[in-house]
């Protein structure tokens, strides 16, 4: 099998395994920056009175596995993002949890709200990394994938002699904008 071969196999069977997540990133980026970030609903689910929250991360995991417990709330989380006073159970993709901290006079106490995001809020997670961790390897590949895929198409293009000069003239193009916006 002789290399061009091989390149547009490569080519073809990285692009067609990541096509689903090339058309979502480009899809959920414009929304996004358009003004349409979803929407989600938030509820209030239980609260936790004079709670302490330990700042180890083992110890802080193992808490909030058992308040979700002895609450009755089947729930599993990847990981906790910490944002001041405000703990964000990831994956933020489906339904999840969120914690805040009340510090009042009388008693400090955790209220925890149950999150619902519609499809497009979902999605635009999914984007930002903040899907399962299997997703996150996922787009880790399709970043890599995506990389291979462009690099092979680019010399596929330049085997081709009267693809040659559009290549250039196109890649130069993109490459500037990029420099320009640089500056």
């Amino acid at each position: 099998m002789n290399t061009r071969k091989i390149m547009t196999y490569v080519h073809l069977s990285l692009a067609s395994l990541f096509m689903p997540l090339l058309l979502l990133m480009p899809f959920t980026g414009v929304m996004y920056l358009l003004g349409y970030k979803g929407d989600q609903t938030k509820v209030e689910a239980f609260r936790i009175p004079e709670a302490v929250i330990p700042t180890d991360e083992a110890a802080k995991d193992f808490f909030f596995r058992e308040v979700f417990a002895k609450n009755g709330v089947e729930y599993s989380f990847s990981y906790v993002r910490v944002s001041g006073k405000e703990f964000t159970f990831r994956p933020t993709s489906r339904t999840h949890y969120i914690a805040n901290v009340l510090d009042s006079a009388d008693k400090p106490e955790i209220v925890f709200s149950k999150v619902e995001p519609n499809l497009l809020k979902r999605l635009i997670e999914i984007h930002k990394g903040h899907g399962p961790v299997a997703m996150k390897w996922f787009e880790v590949a399709f970043g890599l994938a995506l990389i291979l895929t462009t690099c092979s198409g680019l010399w596929l293009a330049w085997t081709v002699k009267p693809y040659r000069k559009a290549t250039l003239i196109s890649f130069g193009v993109g490459a500037l904008v990029i420099a320009l916006c640089l500056i």
